[in-house]
């Protein structure tokens, strides 16, 4: 059995999970709201796959081990997204943000941000804290930033909802400052297991 596809059979159990939690929100139907907590469990989901894969009790031993399981965790996360996509759209799940965009972007620090973690600190359920309390850090400062850019009146006027339509400044802000946070996590991981 090759080294990729033993990754992946240690990962299925967990993974089985992780592509179960956003299904209740999926099924319950169209609304904005259930969109958002649907996301918020994907992400949830994936940080934990994430933790799993990189549990302090399986350790990585070279760069080669860590490619082979990152490769693993992005197959299952692929999964997840186009599941959760399908089902979203079957389901009705009313989005102003396409459903395998939103998917993507939250299962972004799954591959990023909380592997990185989970490695730092070696415990993995503070990884997920953690992860979750930097997105929260990153969504309160594009808040900031739409509170400098339309004035005090930001929030009644819904620059800082969930809506796309109204508040396309806090959420680009949001997501990009999320996907910019992961892809530097990620390449700290990288460097970690490449030195010497």
């Amino acid at each position: 059995m090759s080294a990729f596809a033993l990754e992946l059979r240690q990962l299925l159990v967990p993974w089985s999970f992780a592509i179960l939690l956003p299904m209740p929100m999926l099924m319950a139907g169209g609304e904005h709201a259930n969109s958002d907590i649907a996301v918020l469990y994907l992400a949830l989901g994936g940080a934990w796959l994430a933790t799993e894969a990189f549990h302090p009790a399986r350790p990585l031993a070279s760069l080669a081990h860590w490619r082979q399981r990152m490769a693993a965790l992005l197959c299952y996360l692929t999964v997840n997204a186009l599941v959760f996509s399908w089902f979203g759209s079957a389901s009705g799940i009313e989005s102003n943000i396409p459903l395998p965009l939103l998917a993507t972007l939250g299962l972004a620090p799954s591959l990023g941000l909380v592997p990185w973690l989970t490695v730092r600190l070696r415990q993995p359920y503070a990884a997920i804290v953690l992860g979750a309390f930097a997105v929260a850090l990153i969504k309160l400062a594009a808040c900031v930033v739409a509170r400098v850019v339309y004035g005090p009146d930001y929030i009644a006027l819904g620059y800082a909802s969930a809506d796309w339509r109204t508040a396309k400044l806090m959420i680009s802000l949001m997501w990009a400052g999320t996907m910019f946070a992961s892809a530097l996590a990620c390449l700290a991981c990288y460097r970690w297991y490449a030195r010497p």
